[in-house]
């Protein structure tokens, strides 16, 4: 796996100096990485430059300084980056209205048994969805969730295949959506793919 090191975390007083550069670069690269799932979901694909962002901030954010602790975000953000022939993406649930949010968080328990990736002539590629995210015992999942697609050789293939349609497709009894995967998006996708080889 293709991990951040520490030696790529700026001292918090130079990332927070820098932030406003560091900020539009990130947004522009977010930008070409998020897939709108239906009227309610968003995934967003992770690299290296997302991952390190979100140490940065998660850093800033919590005033942490100490090396252990950067060391501790660093080890707990790198599960995010992308490993071989694998699409690593955080998907939410945007949904404002908090009572109407918690209504969906209960109706999408489950979730984790109906996201796929779809590539045309190829075995459906199911999400793999990080443990803990769903809570048994009350039934909901959380707004915020990991989420990994492992390619076989062959599907690698196919998916760097632009004439090759491919699609994100939720099938849950409460929600149904497709998303196809081209243009800016699947060229960042494809992009990654070959870096992690």
């Amino acid at each position: 796996m293709n991990r951040i090191s520490m030696d790529e975390i700026l001292p918090l007083e130079r990332f927070t100096a820098e932030r406003p550069k560091h900020l539009a670069e990130i947004t522009r690269i977010k930008a070409e990485r998020r897939l709108a799932l239906g009227p309610i979901m968003t995934l967003v694909f992770e690299n290296r430059a997302t991952v390190r962002w979100q140490i940065h901030e998660m850093c800033r954010v919590e005033n942490i300084r100490e090396l252990g602790a950067v060391k501790h975000e660093v080890d707990t953000y790198n599960s995010l980056v992308p490993g071989e022939r694998e699409i690593s993406a955080t998907l939410m649930v945007e949904v404002v209205d908090a009572e109407e949010r918690a209504q969906w968080m209960r109706k999408l328990f489950g979730l984790h048994q109906h996201l796929r990736l779809e590539i045309e002539s190829e075995a459906p590629v199911p999400g793999r969805f990080e443990l803990g995210r769903e809570e048994e015992n009350d039934r909901r999942i959380s707004a915020v969730q990991f989420v990994r697609f492992q390619l076989s050789e062959a599907q690698m293939m196919a998916i760097l295949n632009l004439t090759r349609p491919a699609a994100f497709v939720v099938d849950h009894p409460e929600y149904q959506a497709r998303a196809e995967l081209k243009d800016t998006v699947r060229e960042a996708l494809v992009d990654d793919l070959l870096e992690s080889e």
